[in-house]
């Protein structure tokens, strides 16, 4: 049975549809975390910055979890950007 939040996240999102599906023969469920999942699908992230992130879909979404902490600057804040491009000029293993 179908209802009508479920067809208007299905409008929004075609894209993160279509990967969930593909992902669904791959993973478990088609997520890598459980905390991930949700029906009808979860959304795929194509970038973040700072509190946001931004699906395949073009949907801008608050990230109110943030790395359950560990983002603590946001998503690619420009100061630790900076600092990683710095670091890995020198190498990478």
């Amino acid at each position: 049975m179908s209802l009508a939040i479920d067809d208007a996240f299905l409008d929004q999102h075609p894209t993160s549809a279509e990967l969930a599906e593909e992902a669904g023969g791959l993973f478990p469920n088609g997520i890598t975390h459980d905390v991930r999942y949700f029906d009808p699908f979860g959304v795929y992230i194509d970038r973040a910055a700072g509190p946001r992130k931004w699906d395949v879909d073009g949907n801008e979404i608050i990230d109110y979890v943030m790395g359950h902490g560990a983002l603590l600057f946001g998503h690619a804040h420009p100061l630790l950007v900076n600092a990683v491009k710095e670091q890995i000029g020198k190498g990478s293993h």
